[in-house]
C-alpha cells in the first residue's frame, strides 16, 4: 500500500477499547499510521492506548494543542510513548483555535505562531537530550527520534514547517493551493539552510464514502459548515478561492458550502470515486494523506472509520 494515514478517534464518539480495535484493524489493512485529534480530550494518551494494542503502525497526535501542556511535560510524555512503542510516535503540534483556547479554556492566545516556534524548540531540546534550561534535573531523551510535525493552515505557518519541522500537517487544503504551499515550505527551508525534501507533507482529507453520492455530498457539506465558523479555517477557505462560501459561513449560514468546495477538500462518493480523488492529492504533492472518516447518513463514527479502512485497504 502507498503511504496512507487515518484518523481513528473522534473525541466523545469512540470508547478506548473501540479505539484500540480500530487501530488494530487499520494496522492489519496496511495503513502506515493512525491518528487521534484533540478537543477536550488527550491525544497523547490516545496514542499510548493505540500503541499498546498494535505493533507496527505509527501513532500520531492530530493535533496536540500547545496551550494545554507545558512543552517540557509534552516532551516527556512523548518520550514515554516513543520508548514503549519502539519509535512509532508522530508528535503533531498546533495552536488550535481562538474560540477554544480563549473562549473555553480561558488561556491567552497572543502571537500564536511565535509561541509555537518557542514551544517547538523546547520540545525538540528535551526529546533530543539537550535538556531544559535552568533545570537541576534534566529529563531523559527519547530512545528513538520523535518526529515533530506542525499543523499549518496559514502560509506563514507552512513556512515555519519548512524552517524547523519534520512534517507539515495541512488540512482542508485543495490541490489548487499546493503551489503556494510548496513555495512557503521552500522559503522556510532556505532560511534554515536545509532542503524541503526533509519535510514530510501531509494533509487531512475528510472522507465521505457511500454509494449514495447525494448523501455523501450532504455529509461533506455538513462537515465543512462546522469548520467555516472557526476564524482560522474561514480565512483558509477565503484564501483558497471560496470567498462566497466563507462569507456565508461567517454569517452562520450552514448551507453556504457548495459541492465544488466540498469536493475540492474532501473525498466524496462511492469507493472507486474516492480512490480516484485521493490520487489527485498525491499527484499535487501530498506525501502522506491522512483520511478523516465522516459519517454518512445514519453511520456511527466507528462504522465510518471501518468503511474507510475497507475502501482503502
Amino acid at each position: 500500500m502507498a503511504r496512507l494515514g487515518i484518523v481513528v478517534a473522534r473525541p466523545g464518539d469512540t470508547s478506548f477499547s473501540e479505539l484500540q480495535q480500530l487501530a488494530k484493524e487499520a494496522e492489519s489493512a496496511g495503513f502506515e499510521s493512525v491518528f487521534s485529534p484533540e478537543f477536550m480530550n488527550d491525544a497523547l494518551a490516545n496514542c499510548q492506548i493505540m500503541a499498546q494494542a498494535t505493533s507496527t503502525v505509527k501513532v500520531g497526535t492530530w493535533i496536540a494543542n500547545i496551550y494545554l501542556r507545558h512543552p517540557a511535560l509534552c516532551a516527556q510524555t512523548a518520550v514515554a510513548i516513543d520508548d514503549t512503542s519502539k519509535g512509532r510516535l508522530i508528535l503533531g503540534l498546533g495552536v488550535s483555535h481562538r474560540p477554544l483556547v480563549e473562549g473555553i479554556l480561558k488561556e491567552q492566545m497572543d502571537k500564536p505562531r511565535d509561541f509555537l516556534r518557542e514551544y517547538m524548540k523546547v520540545v525538540r531540546d528535551v526529546t533530543t537530550g539537550i535538556g531544559y534550561p535552568g533545570s537541576p534535573m534534566q529529563p531523559r531523551a527519547a530512545t528513538y527520534k520523535v518526529p515533530l510535525y506542525i499543523a499549518a493552515l496559514a502560509l506563514g505557518t507552512v513556512e515555519l514547517c519548512g524552517e524547523m519541522a519534520d512534517g507539515a500537517m495541512l488540512y482542508l487544503c485543495p490541490t489548487s493551493r499546493m503551489p503556494r504551499v510548496m513555495a512557503a515550505l521552500e522559503k522556510g527551508a532556505a532560511k534554515a539552510g536545509r532542503s524541503v525534501s526533509s519535510v514530510d507533507i501531509t494533509t487531512g482529507i475528510p472522507t465521505c464514502v457511500s454509494d449514495d453520492l447525494n448523501a455523501a455530498r450532504a455529509a461533506a457539506r455538513g462537515n465543512l459548515s462546522f469548520y467555516g465558523g472557526l476564524p482560522f479555517y474561514n480565512k483558509l477557505f477565503q484564501s483558497s478561492g471560496f470567498v462566497e462560501e466563507a462569507e456565508g459561513l461567517a454569517k452562520g449560514n450552514a448551507n453556504a458550502v457548495s459541492d465544488k468546495m466540498a469536493e475540492a477538500v474532501s473525498l466524496v462518493g462511492p469507493p472507486s470515486r474516492c480512490r480516484e480523488q485521493l490520487a489527485a492529492f498525491r499527484e499535487a504533492g501530498i506525501q502522506l494523506p491522512i483520511l478523516v472518516p465522516v459519517a454518512v447518513g445514519d453511520q456511527t463514527a466507528a462504522q465510518a472509520v471501518r468503511k474507510v479502512i475497507e475502501t482503502f485497504a
